[in-house]
């Protein structure tokens, strides 16, 4: 069905919600796990849980979203550590049916495990601990590092591989010891409570040094292995348990988390050891130091070595939108700051502006942009930037050198050349977004500091590379602000260089039309004016609604079309939506003088011809307007 497609993602998600709904509905109803008053107990212990996931859900901004989900990859842990212990302090644990069976006589019916049945038993009980209790703490550690509270440099302990064997055997040894009683009596509440408390607290100790040596840069990987292992803590508490509903749930969690994983070390050309492992980012930086100037900068290269000053060419805002109505093609490298600045919206609307002046702008995303896989291309969706000018970074590299101008807007790491110049750089190796090779390059920041990962970037002093300093919103809306000052002046400039010309002679024009100057809409200006009058005397309305399959990107009429058309008589009405697949705007069609309608309903009512991609259904046809 493609819902791994982020057009049908979210149907994707719908689909998940709506499932797991029906199995917990399902399994809550089932007598064989719930019996006498245990419907009503269980139902009351999740009120408390559905709420907070709904608080927190819905009052959580967009910028909070990585730790929300590294918050909830711990909580899904520890339901399972917790749930391990329960099983071991249960009485009826080497039961196959601990209860249940309707109450009264029919809870009777049931046997005791075989010995293998203990054995997996067991073992599962003590991998739910284990995985449960380092997930819980591991996640606890990348909440605080991604929220800032702990900084995100990698910290090793001395003799870190002796304190891992140590804390793997005492896992070991101490699991062992909780089962010396028999497989009969395993449930021993004295020295046997003892050593279970041994292995989670051992468990949450390794969870903790595991992903404190772990850099910021390699955290959107952390936080997607700890999303594996607490759905493969899941499955562990559904063996311990006979329950095939958490052993299936919890194997696709932790399956399409590894994968994830690994399809992001890819695309960091490193292997998932070298990510655990940790130490990326421990370094000194390249001993670089930057002072601004108002010309171009010098090279890059530095990498290690006596600190070297190197100048930053920064940039106003003016100087950003002459660079960007004067180019065909512009790509947007959105990152992190655009985040945190909540500046999507602003982004999305420059973008618009842009396209509506003919110039094709793209957005360029690196897989580890953020700290969550995805988390640019959610941004951008909440915005409405149409998804199909949306690129990844295999598909947009090799156009970087055929564009005219490349705006990073909070990206650093995945913008960094010396992944491909320094081979000793820690990022050396790294698929890098390739904005360098463009013609032109700024870089909007809040400063000149390393960016997550700890890695000084060159980029800030290529010859071809311009420093935009400050908020990425305030940089963002005062570029918007510029662009629709230059649309209503552009008028007023030619006619006074056309005056300038008359009075200046052959020669003097000649020279000053040579000279370089800003695209002007003169041209769209004029037509935005006659679009009143040429609505009212239109003799005839075509309607162009969106198209009812999801799978069809075309739209039957272009703005450029309902240009045309409306000179000729012909007004072209438009539903909300029905060119976004094909990345025209809403906006985009009014300025060619086309009306915007709500819903379908309102362009059958309206329109005398409805054009459509693909054939019309007999319901479709029977909506239109008769008469």
């Amino acid at each position: 069905m493609g819902l791994s497609k982020v057009p049908t993602a979210r149907m994707g998600l719908i689909y998940g919600i709506l499932g797991m709904l029906v199995l917990v509905l399902a399994y809550w109803l089932d007598t064989t796990y719930t019996f006498q008053h245990g419907p009503w107990v269980i139902g009351a212990s999740m009120a408390p849980g559905i709420v907070v996931g709904f608080v927190s859900a819905l009052s959580v901004p967009m910028t909070g979203l990585p730790e929300l989900v590294g918050a909830f990859n711990g909580l899904g842990g520890l339901a399972a550590a917790l749930e391990g212990m329960g099983v071991y302090l249960d009485p009826q644990a080497t039961l196959f049916v601990r209860g249940g069976g309707g109450g009264g006589a029919a809870a009777e019916i049931i046997f005791l495990q075989t010995s293998a049945m203990l054995w997996v038993q067991a073992i599962a009980m003590i991998l739910s601990i284990v995985i449960g209790c380092m997930t819980f703490t591991g996640s606890c550690v990348a909440v605080l590092k991604l929220h800032g509270i702990i900084d995100s440099k990698p910290r090793i302990p001395p003799f870190r591989w002796v304190w891992t064997f140590v804390l793997a055997a005492g896992i070991v040894i101490c699991s062992i010891l909780a089962f010396v009683g028999g497989d009969r009596t395993w449930n021993d509440r004295n020295d046997g409570v003892a050593m279970v408390a041994l292995v989670a607290f051992a468990s949450c100790l390794w969870g903790i040094m595991a992903v404190m040596a772990i850099g910021g840069g390699d955290m959107p990987v952390s936080i997607s292995f700890l999303n594996s292992l607490s759905g493969f803590s899941t499955s562990a508490a559904g063996f311990m348990t006979v329950n095939k509903a958490l052993v299936i749930a919890g194997a696709f969690v932790g399956c399409s988390g590894i994968i994830l994983t690994l399809v992001m070390c890819r695309a960091m050309n490193r292997s998932i050891v070298n990510v655990l492992v940790g130490g990326f980012g421990d370094t000194g930086g390249s001993g670089i130091t930057a002072s601004s100037t108002s010309g171009r900068g010098g090279g890059i290269g530095v990498s290690s070595g006596q600190p070297q000053e190197m100048n930053v060419t920064t940039v106003t805002a003016e100087d950003v939108v002459d660079t960007l109505t004067s180019a065909k093609s512009v790509i947007i490298v959105p990152g992190y700051g655009m985040a945190v600045a909540k500046a999507q919206h602003a982004i999305a609307e420059m973008t618009k502006i842009l396209r509506s002046r003919g110039i094709n702008v793209r957005f360029a995303i690196h897989p580890v942009a953020g700290r969550l896989p995805g988390h640019m291309n959610v941004l951008l969706a909440e915005a409405r930037v149409p998804y199909d000018i949306i690129l990844g970074m295999d598909e947009i590299n090799p156009d970087f050198p055929k564009t005219d101008a490349v705006l990073v807007i909070g990206a650093n790491d995945t913008v960094n050349p010396a992944a491909q110049t320094d081979p000793d750089s820690p990022i050396a190796g790294m698929p890098v977004l390739e904005v360098w090779k463009a013609k032109q390059t700024f870089v909007m920041k809040r400063s000149l500091r390393v960016g997550y990962a700890g890695v000084e970037n060159p980029l800030f002093f290529e010859s071809n590379n311009a420093m935009y300093l400050g908020d990425a919103k305030k940089s963002v809306e005062a570029l918007i602000e510029l662009l629709r000052a230059t649309k209503t002046k552009s008028s007023l400039t030619e006619q006074q260089t056309g005056k300038d010309n008359a009075v200046l002679g052959a020669d003097a024009q000649v020279d000053i039309e040579q000279q370089p100057h800003t695209p002007t809409l003169d041209p769209v200006d004029k037509f935005l004016a006659e679009i009143p009058h040429l609505q009212q005397e239109a003799f005839i309305k075509l309607g162009v609604p969106n198209e009812t399959n999801p799978q069809e990107k075309r739209v039957s009429i272009v703005p450029n079309g309902v240009k045309r058309l409306l000179q000729k008589g012909m007004l072209v009405l438009v539903e909300t939506g029905a060119g976004a697949g094909a990345g025209f705007l809403d906006s985009a069609y009014e300025e060619a003088g086309g009306k915007i309608v709500a819903n379908a309903r309102a362009i059958h009512e309206m329109s005398d011809v409805i054009f459509k991609v693909n054939e019309p259904t007999k319901g479709f046809i029977e909506k239109m307007y008769s008469g």
